[in-house]
């Protein structure tokens, strides 16, 4: 049987180490007050290798000595110093947790959400902060998603009175078949309230990867998605839909979004109390969680949502303890995503891919 040791965790041989010779050691001189038994070293800075030996420096406790580094620690030694029983060399695998997190965003885009989106894109720089500041990785994905495709401005609808927006932005040419596709990353947002503008996302996906220059500035861009939705609010569909395998596939608007070493964080934001998705909550956590193959504990989801909405609101507690609820009317959502933090944190140093 072999034993998995996060990243975070592995100091842990080290600390035990330590504790243990300190807690044994006594300022008495007189030999005879020490009734347990005498200690060569003392740990301060040693760790546990994968094959049972201890390093750096395992210093001096009492003879002036310094212990072999190379020294295994297994209990059938015959020195003098403290042993360890420590699996077999090749049982310790080290679990360094999720290599990868990549973040949905699904924004509504219905004429109400100024407000909301404002919020969300200034609450954006101090949670991506707290992230980086957090999480034992920086290779993240991050996707934004609306929840309404027939109202996306575009030349096909420019004629809508809400996407008349910077000299009828969207009826120009510059847009592709994915800009019209709900589900697909947003990033040419385009009508009333949208940046209406092709947002510069290195690498030419639909979604920011690690490396973006100007972080803040193209969430910005990409989360402006704007208020020329239909009232009709999907949020749900929109989750299902931006991580359905069709769309992730090879050649899909969104290929490469998913990965298998990492962990999902979703986020969508409505103001409507309307029941108006297709999926049913059931159908949407079951979607979420195949395109996780089949791991439910790969998945966060954070939904800033009224209180009256029964439909969402059920969907988040589905994910138990990585499903986080929020206002919506709120109107400052930094601390609800500051208090996010940790559980994302937690759910990527207890991923297993």
């Amino acid at each position: 049987m072999s034993i998995a040791i996060s990243r975070s965790r592995v100091l842990g041989w080290a600390g035990i180490a330590s504790i243990a010779l300190v807690g044994a050691c006594s300022d008495d001189t007189d030999p005879s007050s020490n009734s347990g038994p005498q200690l060569d070293s003392i740990g301060a800075g040693t760790s546990a290798t994968t094959d049972g030996t201890a390093t750096d420096g395992m210093a001096t406790a009492m003879g002036g000595t310094q212990a072999n580094t190379s020294e295994s620690l297994d209990s059938s030694d015959s020195g003098g110093g403290v042993k360890f029983d420590l699996p077999p060399p090749g049982d310790i695998v080290l679990d360094d947790g999720c290599a990868a997190v990549d973040f949905l965003f699904v924004i509504d885009n219905s004429i109400s959400m100024q407000d909301q989106q404002n919020a969300l894109k200034a609450a954006f720089p101090g949670f991506i902060e707290a992230i980086q500041n957090s999480l034992p990785t920086t290779d993240y994905h991050i996707m934004v998603a609306d929840t309404d495709a027939e109202g996306r401005c575009s030349p096909g609808t420019c004629n809508h009175n809400t996407c008349q927006e910077a000299n009828q932005y969207a009826c120009g040419n510059g847009f592709e078949a994915c800009d019209t596709i709900r589900g697909a990353g947003v990033i040419h947002p385009a009508g009333q309230g949208a940046s209406n503008m092709l947002c510069q996302i290195q690498g030419g996906n639909r979604y920011i990867q690690e490396g973006q220059p100007d972080l803040e500035g193209t969430f910005e861009c990409i989360a402006s998605v704007g208020l020329a939705g239909h009232p009709s609010e999907r949020p749900l569909d929109g989750i299902v839909e931006a991580v359905s395998a069709p769309l992730n596939a090879p050649g899909g608007c969104n290929e490469g979004f998913l990965r298998d070493d990492g962990i999902l964080v979703v986020t969508f934001i409505s103001d409507d109390p309307n029941l108006e998705d297709e999926n049913t909550t059931q159908q949407a956590y079951d979607a979420v969680v195949a395109a996780k193959n089949g791991n439910p504990d790969a998945v966060v989801v954070l939904g800033l949502i009224p209180g009256n909405q029964p439909q969402w609101s059920d969907f988040i507690v589905m994910f138990g303890e990585r499903g986080i609820e929020g206002p919506v009317s709120g109107g400052d959502y930094d601390q609800f995503f500051l208090d996010a933090v940790s559980t994302i944190e937690d759910t990527c140093l207890d991923f297993e891919g």
